[in-house]
């Protein structure tokens, strides 16, 4: 890479490592912006974008691999603070790289060494050495900053096969490479991963001369990048065999205390080429030369000894294919007998649980908890490790080999062991609730007791059996019925009294809509006077979504607990609110377009649980209870009317008719998801609203049902003006802005003198401004005024504020005819402390 400005160079990056104009994230870690994410297309804003963050944060990263195209619409060419949803797996198109990192070994947060970076070119040189001699075609070398890495260009499609194949080539390399000064990196087999973006500084730590911050940079390049093929990828990890991880084999466990395996290597003349840690809990010794056969000299012969004193030996030519431990001892003791290395004993009961659970398949999700898939009859289930329903299978699986129950020590070493097989040894799953996508294909989980789930295609929809691991489920899960595709989601109009029309509409494609996984979700929000079916309707339509062994919840008085209801439930419905907290309304907002929550985890000092939160949420009562604008921009609110004493059912006859009808609306949700799945990629719209995805694919939905597209769009346009006439109405400053502006074109003058025309328009209109929601301060009044910016530009009024000499200025202009007219009636003004409370991320001084 020629040297130049930081904006140069990552251009000269971008031309090597991209394909065509393929789409790529832009990620920038724990900035004073939280996340900061942006897709593109185009390298001159990327390496704009970049240029900015540079020297500022420790580290700036991209996809290695093509992202969708479809994705460019979260933040098109440019970066969006405080992101919520970053690349996943299922969102790369393709895998082009496979990518090697080699990394010193030092304490975390901190650069590395010049020794210790030199540690790592020399180990980048042996492997890249190596792969020329299996035929490989050229990488590119470069310069992370820190340590090195090697990318070999491939081209396999973005699946399982080629996950796993990756992941073990990495496993493959780390231990016939890594050392006790450098490691090779092999979590990065994720198609998702992110890579230094070189051209741009490492700053991990503060900037010393002992370790200093360095740019990242590419050193070398082919002049043509030709790929490796996917038969040399499969050729070795055929040709390289990691050594044995289960040591505690039949009755018997091999123990060899007595032995210390480096100090007899030194004392045998055998040169150790890597020696280092080895999953997590052994010792591995890689030859320089094969005592076995002294023409392999290519780091093929190991030793390897566990934390119990067992030792694994072997070469990986299929020449040694005999050579162990025992024959190597007997190659330089001629009178060693196997009998020295063995003592026999009696398996321990966690020994015992051990080797039963470990007839499951282990792996981990996203969130790095600890799964086992276990085998039931012809079905697979998938249960936490530590889960209570994987104890009682284990503690079956003990009682009907032994005949005796096992003690809670036991179960909990053997649980301990197995959740560490998870996270270390097991693949990484992507775990969801109730809807999920792979393969551009959509799979909803029936939670019935035979697992099986639905799969929706653009071309129809089936029961799959043996579906691929994509869900989880909790003590609230409840099974969902058998579907009838050739039903009717229209049905579910007879179960839930709404007056409007539009409303209806809404309410169907809001349906459907929660059946789209990765998307964000609109939050439906009934009201309507008693006697209005509130609570039976949203547990009606919760029972169509997201059936629940408890359907329907009172809202948490914590954050914290208000987080587990939500990533604990697919569609979480609150029954019966009166008012919602500013943090509530935060985290609801959270849950509906997605994002995580993190806590600590209980009886630790430092550990995290992380929650990732991407919901149905759905709120209830006799009022509009939604006032926030940022929560009310994201709702549908749907007022139900009054059920006359005519119509009245008792509850058991209300339950039955909606048990018979069921099947039909949820079969006929399905059908018309699988005809949006046709109809959506052809949906362009001129414009979308905040909700864009629920906007797009509402559009979709309308047209699958019969309605014309247009219909939902009106529709929806209706909901968001009556939304937003609440979100004014509901605020008192936005209430008084209006009031203003009926009379008059434009206002200007400083943030004080605002505030004190609108305490003067607040009295004239009769509007309390002792409540603690109303400003007593400018400063104040500029929060106030940048939480409803947007409702206010609905309803045609502007403002703007800029720093003018001694004070702040405010202009305020009518730019529409549509002002809403002022109703006092309609105010809804907040009647406790907890309304104001104050969202962190409205700050006067971020700017407008």
């Amino acid at each position: 890479m020629r040297q130049g400005n930081v904006e140069d160079n990552v251009k000269q990056t971008l031309e090597l490592l991209r394909n065509d104009n393929s789409v790529m994230e832009l990620r920038i870690l724990k900035t004073v912006e939280g996340t900061v994410s942006g897709y593109f297309d185009k390298n001159d804003p990327l390496a704009k974008a970049a240029s900015s963050y540079d020297s500022k944060v420790a580290g700036i990263y991209t996809t290695l691999n093509p992202v969708k195209d479809s994705l460019l619409t979260r933040s098109e060419n440019h970066t969006t603070p405080y992101a919520k949803r970053a690349t996943s797996d299922q969102d790369i198109a393709s895998r082009k790289w496979l990518p090697i990192d080699l990394d010193p070994i030092r304490r975390s947060g901190i650069s590395s060494t010049d020794k210790e970076h030199d540690a790592a070119l020399v180990l980048v040189r042996e492997i890249k050495q190596y792969f020329d001699g299996q035929g490989w075609s050229e990488p590119i070398l470069a310069d992370s900053g820190n340590g090195f890495h090697l990318l070999y260009a491939i081209d396999l499609p973005n699946d399982d096969a080629s996950r796993d194949l990756i992941k073990k080539i990495l496993e493959l390399l780390d231990f016939k490479f890594s050392n006790e000064m450098v490691d090779i990196d092999t979590t990065t087999y994720n198609a998702a991963r992110i890579w230094k973006l070189y051209g741009t500084k490492a700053c991990k730590g503060d900037n010393t001369e002992d370790r200093p911050h360095r740019y990242s940079r590419i050193i070398k390049c082919p002049e043509e990048i030709v790929g490796v093929t996917k038969e040399q990828l499969n050729e070795l990890t055929e040709k390289l065999v990691l050594p044995i991880k289960d040591v505690n084999q039949g009755q018997t466990v091999a123990v060899t205390n007595s032995i210390d395996v480096g100090t007899w290597l030194n004392e045998k003349g055998i040169e150790i080429a890597a020696q280092g840690t080895w999953q997590t809990n052994a010792t591995k010794y890689v030859l320089k030369t094969c005592p076995w056969n002294g023409e392999h000299t290519d780091r093929s012969a190991y030793i390897v000894q566990f934390q119990n004193g067992s030792i694994a030996a072997g070469c990986h030519h299929n020449s040694c294919s005999q050579s162990d431990w025992h024959s190597l001892r007997k190659k330089f003791e001629p009178d060693y007998s196997p009998q020295e290395d063995s003592i026999k004993r009696k398996p321990t009961q966690a020994d015992t649980l051990i080797r039963l659970g470990s007839s499951t398949k282990f792996f981990k999700n996203d969130l790095e908890e600890a799964y086992a898939e276990i085998k039931i009859n012809d079905h697979t289930e998938l249960w936490k490790v530590k889960s209570r329903t994987f104890k009682m299978w284990l503690t079956k699986k003990y009682f009907e080999e032994t005949g005796q129950a096992t003690t809670s020590d036991a179960m909990n070493q053997a649980l301990g062991v197995m959740e560490m097989m998870a996270m270390f040894d097991g693949e990484e799953h992507r775990l969801h609730l109730r809807v999920a996508e792979k393969n551009d294909k959509y799979y909803y989980d029936l939670a019935n007791s035979d697992w099986k789930v639905i799969e929706i295609t653009p071309t129809g929809c089936e029961i799959v059996e043996n579906p691929p691991i994509l869900f989880t489920r909790n003590k609230n899960t409840k099974a969902q019925v058998i579907p009838d595709f050739d039903g009717d989601i229209r049905l579910l109009l007879k179960h839930v009294r709404i007056k409007s029309e539009d409303d209806q509409i809404l309410l169907l494609i809001y349906a459907v809509a929660c059946l789209i996984p990765n998307i964000p979700h609109a939050v439906l929000v009934f009201s309507g006077e008693k006697g209005a079916a509130k609570t039976t309707s949203m547990r009606n339509i919760r029972q169509v979504i997201d059936p629940a062994v408890r359907d329907l919840m009172t809202m948490p008085n914590s954050i914290q607990d208000l987080a587990i209801s939500l990533a604990n439930n697919y569609m979480p419905c609150f029954d019966n609110l009166d008012n919602l907290s500013a943090a509530k309304s935060d985290m609801l907002c959270i849950a509906s377009t997605g994002g995580g929550f993190s806590k600590r985890t209980l009886f630790t000092d430092d550990d995290e649980t992380l929650l990732e939160l991407q919901r149905c949420p759905a709120l209830n009562g006799i009022n509009v209870v939604v006032t926030r604008p940022d929560l009310m921009d994201r709702s549908i609110p749907i007022e139900l009317e009054r059920i006359s004493e005519e119509d009245r059912k008792e509850e058991s006859v209300v339950r039955s008719e909606f048990e018979r009808d069921k099947p039909s609306i949820v079969g006929g949700a399905f059908q018309i998801l699988s005809k949006a799945m046709a109809i959506y990629p052809d949906v362009k719209l001129d414009k979308l609203s905040r909700m864009a995805d629920f906007t797009r694919w509402g559009f979709a939905i309308a047209e699958a049902m019969g309605y014309e597209g247009e219909r939902f769009l009106e529709a929806y346009k209706n909901n968001q003006n009556k939304s937003n006439e609440e979100a004014i109405s509901s605020h008192p400053v936005a209430a008084v802005i209006v009031a203003l502006m009926r009379n008059c074109n434009s206002w200007t003058g400083s943030v004080a003198e605002l505030l004190t025309r609108l305490d003067y328009e607040a009295g004239r209109e009769r509007i309390d401004t002792n409540v603690k929601s109303w400003p007593k301060a400018a400063h104040i009044l500029s929060r106030r005024l940048k939480e409803v910016k947007s409702n206010l530009k609905e309803v045609g009024i502007t403002f703007d504020i800029r720093h003018g000499g001694d004070a702040k200025k405010v202009t305020i202009k009518k730019v529409g005819s549509n002002i809403v007219p002022f109703d006092q009636k309609k105010i809804n003004l907040p009647s406790s402390p907890e309304e104001i409370e104050l969202s962190p991320d409205y700050d006067e001084f971020s700017g407008w």
